[in-house]
C-alpha cells in the first residue's frame, strides 16, 4: 500500500503533471465562469423579450373569450318586437 502512495507522489511531483493539473484548474474555473455568464445571459434575456410577449397573448386570448361571450349573449337574446 505504501508503494502505491510513494508513486501517486512521485507521479504528483513530476513538473508536467503540475502543470496540466494547473491547466485543468484553470479550464474549468473559467467554464464555470463562462457557463454562469450564459446562462445569466439566457434568463435576462427571456425574461426581457419574451416574458411581456406572453402576457400579451395572454390579454389577447381573454379579450377575444369575452368578445364571444358578448357574441353569444347578442344571438341569444330574445328578439324585441
Amino acid at each position: 500500500m505504501g508503494a502505491i502512495f510513494s508513486m501517486i507522489d512521485k507521479v504528483a511531483s513530476n513538473p508536467r503533471m503540475k502543470r496540466a493539473k494547473a491547466r485543468t484548474s484553470k479550464l474549468a474555473s473559467t467554464a464555470w465562469w463562462l457557463g454562469g455568464n450564459i446562462a445569466w445571459t439566457v434568463m435576462t434575456g427571456t425574461i426581457v423579450l419574451a416574458v411581456p410577449v406572453f402576457f400579451e397573448y395572454e390579454r389577447e386570448c381573454q379579450m377575444f373569450e369575452q368578445m364571444a361571450q358578448a357574441q353569444s349573449a347578442q344571438f341569444n337574446a330574445a328578439p324585441t318586437m
